[in-house]
């Protein structure tokens, strides 16, 4: 140990300036960081703390068995990637490497995105052994200091540029805490929260819009509500618009809003909750189910959905409801499962059939999951050149999100729909790739918009059927 310490003393000391230390300064350091130099022209989290990490498993390649090495230079460019991903998802780093059970349900084949990403990695990996390797050769004539300044001025230059907005960090120091109750959810600013309490017993439908940020204009964020802002729904319902502040990714935007917590799938493991909006309701007489495109099994919905209050689960594996025997087409590419379209029948069938008691209903969309397949929803936003917003990425999930719109105006507007609350809400923001699309939203908010029913209400049938049922 003594005998390497005075080794690495000695490389501060002499070859400052060699051709081996100016090459050990840059090659490493660009090969370690390629995915993240490329990525930077449009999207990167900060990861200074990882670009002085790869720093030093380099510089402790040149003393270590190459082997050791590997391992050690494997596992910081796994962590690496770890956290970008679970930054870029905005998922808690403990929460992504939990979900890592759930990798085979995704179709990772399907991306060439990701594909190409998990190529460039281990390209990565390699090309940084390598060349570690290679220069061990002459690591006598290898000083540190130049490796150390590169790396100063590599680790501010992503600090600068990548930095999230200062009111981001306020709010993620402000939601530090877990399974902390809120009060900022759409469901609690639109009076759905406690709108039982009040003796109204009308139908709900809640539905979370995948990956729908809070766009900066409010021209964008009327062109993705379009058909929930016309004539037609205004003859029946007052609409009403506004934003909330996110955390996390999808099932802590279920969370927020059908608990009023902090909490993402993994909180509710060893609880059951009395507190959450489906179970106050379906104590009080209401009749709760929950709908998605995709698996139950996926972060363990099957699981936890019951828990909270939903008696009814129509997912993937039971065909959302639908006809068993029924051929249904496929949607979407690594969340590949079956289509929003399909879901909106089987939930607007569900809200119109011969049913007594009142209905909660909530619908999680899917479609809208990056990455999006150009051609699912109906062309309506010209995305080939970007559309109105300059990007094709964002323009073809728009599309999904408009479609969304248009299939709940269509149950909205059915003759068969009792008095319903409607509201739709984003979860999270949208995991965009390029800054300049990223731009065009607010940051750390979603958008929701709330349609509640002119209809008066039958609140004498729905007191007798709530009695029924109690009894």
């Amino acid at each position: 140990m003594k005998i390497l310490s005075l080794k690495i003393v000695d490389f501060f000391k002499n070859n400052i300036f060699t051709q081996e230390s100016i090459k050990f300064a840059l090659i490493p350091l660009i090969f370690a960081n390629l995915v993240y130099i490329v990525a930077s022209y449009s999207y990167s989290s900060p990861r200074n703390v990882f670009i002085f990490l790869t720093t030093l498993v380099c510089i402790t390649g040149l003393f270590l068995n190459r082997f050791v090495f590997l391992f050690l230079l494997s596992i910081a460019i796994f962590l690496d990637a770890a956290v970008f991903v679970a930054n870029f998802f905005q998922m808690p780093l403990p929460m992504l490497l939990d979900s890592l059970q759930f990798l085979l349900e995704i179709s990772w084949l399907q991306s060439f995105t990701y594909m190409a990403v998990f190529g460039l990695l281990f390209a990565t990996l390699l090309m940084t052994y390598r060349s570690v390797l290679t220069l061990k050769k002459n690591r006598d004539r290898i000083s540190l200091f130049p490796v150390l300044i590169v790396t100063i001025i590599a680790g501010s230059a992503d600090f600068l540029l990548n930095s999230p907005p200062k009111d981001v960090k306020q709010l993620q120091l402000r939601l530090a805490e877990t399974f902390e109750p809120i009060d900022d959810a759409a469901s609690f600013k639109t009076g759905l929260a406690h709108l039982t309490e009040t003796g109204e017993s009308p139908d709900f439908l809640i539905v979370m819009v995948e990956g729908l940020g809070a766009f900066k204009s409010q021209e964008y964020q009327d062109l993705v509500w379009g058909p929930l802002l016309g004539a037609r729904i205004r003859e029946k319902y007052a609409a009403s618009q506004g934003t909330t502040h996110y955390f996390g990714s999808t099932t802590s935007g279920e969370a927020r809003e059908l608990c009023n917590l902090k909490a993402d799938y993994r909180d509710f493991r060893d609880k059951d909750m009395s507190d959450c909006l489906p179970y106050r309701v379906s104590a009080s007489g209401y009749k709760t189910a929950a709908f998605h495109a995709f698996t139950e099994r996926f972060f363990e919905r099957n699981d936890w959905f019951p828990k909270i209050g939903f008696q009814e689960l129509y997912f993937l594996e039971h065909k959302v409801g639908l006809n068993a025997d029924d051929p249904l087409p496929w949607c979407g590419l690594s969340f590949k499962g079956l289509c929003d379209t399909d879901v909106a029948r089987s939930v607007e069938a569900y809200l119109t059939s011969d049913e007594v008691r009142p209905r909660f209903v909530y619908w999680l969309t899917l479609n809208s999951h990056k990455p999006v397949k150009p051609g699912e929803a109906p062309e309506r936003l010209a995305c080939e050149e970007g559309g109105v917003f300059g990007d094709r990425e964002l323009c073809l999930m728009s599309e999904q999100w408009l479609n969304i719109s248009h299939l709940v105006e269509r149950i909205a507007l059915n003759e068969k729909l009792r008095k319903t609350e409607i509201l739709l809400v984003g979860d999270h923001h949208p995991p965009l790739f390029t800054r300049k699309a990223r731009s065009l939203f607010q940051p750390g908010k979603v958008a929701w918009l709330h349609l509640k029913s002119l209809d008066a209400a039958p609140a004498g049938r729905f007191a007798a059927a709530k009695q029924e049922f109690r009894d």
